[in-house]
């Protein structure tokens, strides 16, 4: 099945240009699309009371590249409740760059949005002074309008960037202006970004490259181990499902 047969590529999805977008632009960069496992790759199911169950769809789109990526996933779920846009690209090692990251979520009283360069070292370690401020200036253009949701818990802040575009909506009619403006605005020009940094990036050294390893693995175990996603994914496709999912497909290392 190809994501474009499915409800993700309409637009009865709330997320349908982000991921088309994100398919175009890695397609130019000659990304090729990674098998994914026939369970996870599109799944059917049910959720709610006996008296209002509600039909759920999910599927799992994958990208890698030879050099430069070794896992980019996007995960988009579609209910009546719910509507997921999950992206994450995993560099190769070889290369200094953070993990990019999205997070799109509509629940049923609002809307939770994440997207970043998510460091895996140290930021000072990871992000020179240009990209910073490069990040910084879109990230304030963004939020001039979008509200900056509250401040997280250090333990979690630790895994993003300055650049953190963070925000929470209430499910209204102005919201979904500012989805379909200012966030998808921030969001291209943060992908076309990162992508032309990845791909303009050199090698490291072997010794950063050991740093890089450890650093990426730290923060796909703690993704893996705390994914607040992991309560409504078990909602609505079940344990068994959501634990192999996260463990075997998002956040493999």
């Amino acid at each position: 099945m190809l994501i474009k047969d499915t409800i993700f590529y309409s637009q009865e999805w709330r997320w349908n240009n982000f991921i088309k977008y994100l398919i175009s632009n890695l397609s130019e960069y000659n990304c090729l699309e990674k098998e994914i496992p026939s369970e996870y790759l599109y799944k059917e199911s049910t959720y709610g009371s006996k008296n209002s169950k509600k039909n759920v769809n999910l599927f799992t789109w994958g990208v890698t590249h030879n050099q430069r990526i070794q896992f980019a996933r996007a995960v988009c779920i579609n209910s009546p409740n719910y509507s997921v846009l999950n992206f994450l690209i995993i560099p190769k090692t070889s290369y200094n760059i953070p993990f990019f990251g999205v997070d799109f979520v509509s629940l049923p009283n609002n809307h939770l949005l994440v997207l970043d360069f998510q460091p895996s070292l140290n930021v000072e370690n990871q992000f020179s002074n240009e990209l910073i401020e490069k990040l910084l200036k879109l990230k304030k253009l963004c939020h001039s309008s979008l509200p900056i949701a509250e401040k997280m818990s250090d333990d979690v802040a630790r895994f993003f960037s300055p650049g953190l575009i963070w925000s929470k909506l209430p499910k209204e009619e102005f919201s979904d202006y500012l989805i379909a403006n200012q966030l998808y605005n921030a969001f291209t020009k943060y992908l076309k970004l990162y992508l032309e940094i990845l791909f303009e990036s050199n090698e490291v050294n072997a010794k950063l490259q050991k740093q890089l390893i450890i650093g990426q693995n730290h923060y796909l175990t703690y993704r893996r181990d705390k994914d607040p996603a992991r309560p409504m994914l078990s909602s609505l496709f079940g344990k068994e499902f959501t634990e192999s999912l996260i463990q075997e497909v998002l956040f493999t290392t």
